[in-house]
């Protein structure tokens, strides 16, 4: 399997041009895709789009070193899939000198909750081995149908930001308050909006002996438990406990929200976690 934990394949990449990587830099954090063909077991895949992705994992780090890259196996052909997926996250795992950390954090959380896969492989573009990436599991449908039922719901992601307030804060019945926090990444419909904000307002305004009853039929509750306590126990210095950021939200076709992890580089940090301020010793490690 791709996601085998075991198995480091090679991935090579091929773009036409010798100057691929500004190209890609000119495009960053837009959607616009550069074509590529990739190898890997021996069999190649024509025109598959190629992205940077990331924000201090891109803006960190200098050109002509290791970014993050996004591939889209479907970019010009819909069906063309790489073992079954049609979406890649290759993290260049800054901040994170085990290359361990992505892996082994989804790997503890998928005991307890659904989960991205993730593993490591090593990435080679046009002739020049760029060294080994995290290969972490894109939050889709493909990856939804592994967990639940049916893949069918609404999809938000809670993108990293330091003055982030994706914690499920209610901040009234407008919905532009939350589009400008919560990145809906399925169809975009005022049910699903009017869902997320009745589950915010549930959150912040019932009284506490009456909270568990009012959340049992919007939220798994067992689920968002374990979700807040691999956070904290794995010290997780880029998530909900610290910038109620980077993580994602499902609302399953039940009316279900289920909190699901995303972005793992900065756990097992040292120092102790917490919001800004109230940090261990040693600061964010």
């Amino acid at each position: 399997p791709l996601y085998d934990p075991a198995t480091l394949r090679t991935i090579f990449l091929q773009f036409e041009k010798d100057d691929w990587e500004s190209e890609l830099a000119d495009f960053a954090h837009s959607d616009v895709e550069i074509p590529a063909t990739l190898t890997m077991d021996g069999r190649k895949y024509p025109e598959v789009g190629v992205h940077f992705r990331g924000a201090s994992s891109l803006f960190g780090v200098g050109t002509g070193s290791k970014r993050s890259l996004g591939l889209s196996m479907d970019f010009v052909d819909a069906k063309q899939r790489l073992l079954g997926y049609k979406s890649l996250n290759l993290l260049n795992s800054h901040e994170d000198p085990t290359f361990l950390h992505t892996v082994l954090f989804l790997d503890i959380a998928r005991r307890h909750m659904p989960a991205p896969k993730a593993n490591l492989v090593r990435v080679v573009i046009n002739g020049e081995n760029w060294g080994v990436y995290s290969n972490a599991q894109q939050f889709n449908k493909e990856m939804l149908a592994e967990h639940f039922p049916s893949a069918e719901g609404a999809r938000w992601k809670v993108p990293g930001n330091p003055g982030a307030r994706g914690g499920l804060e209610y901040t009234g019945e407008d919905v532009a308050q939350y589009r400008q926090r919560f990145e809906i990444k399925s169809k975009d419909s005022d049910a699903s909006w009017k869902a997320l904000i009745r589950l915010c307002k549930t959150l912040n305004e019932t009284p506490s002996e009456s909270l568990e009853a009012a959340l049992t039929p919007i939220l798994d509750i067992d689920q968002a438990l374990w979700f807040l306590a691999l956070d904290c126990a794995l010290v997780n210095n880029d998530g909900y406990w610290t910038r109620s950021s980077d993580y994602n939200l499902f609302l399953d076709g039940k009316g279900v929200f289920h909190l699901i992890p995303h972005d793992a580089n900065e756990t097992f940090a040292t120092g102790g976690g917490g919001p800004p301020g109230m940090r261990g010793p040693g600061g964010r490690g």
